[in-house]
């Protein structure tokens, strides 16, 4: 019986205490959640609304007046968590290009990109590392990425904040973290470009791709890299592409497929901040690779190096319509084996991942060698113009980029025109102005 009865009341005390720890804490969290609510700044709690603060800044009137003429954009704003509204200023509108405020499918789309949702403060921001921002873009016709299209912002050492947008471009917040009922707003002085499609990114803004874009064009693989959504594409620079030349040229399509689609990582738009967290691996798009399907990537940092297998990250978080790319010095092989994808961090250069030949690899390789695949291309509108003679030979007057003739019944350079979401991302940037044609076909 003093067994038994030790025992009940041994329980009924663990019961009590359960009780009385849950009800504490119930008492904390309430108390927390009180504290928090008044340690939110006073300046918050008494900001005035959108309209008087925007109609207080003149150099914003021009954002301003687009804000009323399209009053549909404030209804979007998530009234919970807050945004943050990039504004540029009027000089940043003057010196656009051809700005057409008649088009509200474009004028919607632009100020959808200009509000992030949620709140940051250019001041709280950590120098260095960039962040990516989901904004409240998220139209068919301009972006792939579901969660809204991303801008990324950079605090550097110098305490200016730069936003970077599509194409390379770069905005620099001029006034920073001004209040208003409902979040912040970011004065920039240069008008935010939403990304383009990856063609377009690849040939107007970052040329040192144009081999790898024109290795997808031969292999029929450029809709399945620009149009799925939410990718991370690794890109090789022109350079990695001819220090192999000759074992990659001689590859079949369906070899070079399986090359490339290792580089893409589908489903996750990662930017270089995650891959610097540590070593880990990353599930690429291969599907027919040697080694099965889905490839993992390996990512491993060594000091403030990354690298992908062996292959060295050069320049990362370059934004397109449906995700993120990061340019690298090596094209990646998905069929070598683990031990072969690891970086030495003794060495200099990384070796290639793919084997030369033994004999005349110094005319066939090496960053003198042609870079492969750029014939694949399609012509541009600076491509050469074919005019037929009467002896059926084609003579091409170029305008202003070199490229191979062709004859009406050859297989050279294709002139395709933009459709469906490439010409409205097309015309969008075209619009804005950043120096790059991208109003052009690609």
């Amino acid at each position: 019986m003093l067994l038994g009865g030790g025992l009940s009341s041994s329980t009924s005390l663990v019961a009590f205490l359960a009780v009385l720890s849950t009800g504490v804490d119930a008492l904390q969290g309430k108390r927390q959640q009180q504290q928090q609510q008044q340690q939110q700044p006073q300046q918050q709690q008494n900001a005035r609304p959108l309209d008087d603060v925007l109609a207080g800044i003149p150099d914003l009137s021009t954002y301003y007046g687009l804000l009323k003429s399209n009053p549909d954009i404030l209804f979007q704003i998530p009234s919970l968590s807050g945004v943050t509204l990039i504004a540029p200023s009027n000089e940043a509108f003057n010196k656009s290009q051809n700005f057409q405020t008649e088009n509200s499918t474009y004028i919607t789309s632009l100020l959808q990109y200009h509000i992030i949702k949620g709140v940051i403060s250019a001041k709280d921001l950590e120098i260095g590392p960039s962040i990516f921002a989901p904004t409240l873009l998220t139209s068919k016709a301009y972006t792939n990425v579901s969660a809204g299209q991303n801008v990324i912002l950079t605090n550097q050492h110098d305490d200016t904040t730069v936003i970077t947008s599509g194409v390379g471009s770069r905005s620099t917040i001029t006034e920073r973290d001004i209040k208003f009922a409902g979040g912040l707003i970011q004065q920039v002085d240069t008008i935010l470009v939403p990304p383009t499609a990856l063609e377009h990114t690849a040939r107007d803004a970052y040329r040192d791709l144009t081999g790898f874009l024109g290795a997808l064009y031969s292999t029929g693989l450029v809709a399945e890299f620009s149009t799925t959504p939410g990718v991370t594409i690794l890109a090789p620079r022109n350079a990695a592409l001819q220090k192999i030349a000759t074992p990659i040229s001689a590859m079949s399509k369906q070899q070079l497929a399986s090359v490339l689609r290792y580089h893409l990582i589908p489903n996750q738009v990662v930017p270089a901040s995650s891959f610097f967290l540590g070593s880990r691996n990353f599930t690429s798009g291969a599907l027919d690779s040697a080694a099965g399907p889905g490839k993992k990537v390996r990512v491993t940092r060594l000091g403030n190096n990354l690298f992908f297998n062996r292959a060295q990250l050069l320049q990362s978080d370059v934004l397109i319509a449906n995700g993120v790319l990061h340019i690298i010095d090596g094209v990646l092989n998905p069929d070598l084996e683990d031990q072969q994808q690891v970086p030495d961090e003794r060495a200099a250069t990384q070796p290639a991942a793919f084997n030369q030949p033994a004999t005349g690899a110094q005319t066939s390789t090496g960053t003198k060698a042609p870079v492969p695949f750029t014939s694949s291309l399609p012509c541009t509108t600076e491509c050469p113009v074919p005019t037929e003679t009467e002896g059926a030979q084609a003579v091409a007057t170029t305008r202003s980029r070199p490229v191979s003739t062709r004859t009406s019944s050859g297989e050279g350079a294709r002139c395709t025109g933009m459709t469906g979401m490439n010409a409205a991302v097309g015309m969008m940037a075209g619009v804005v102005g950043v120096g790059m044609q991208v109003m052009g076909v690609v």
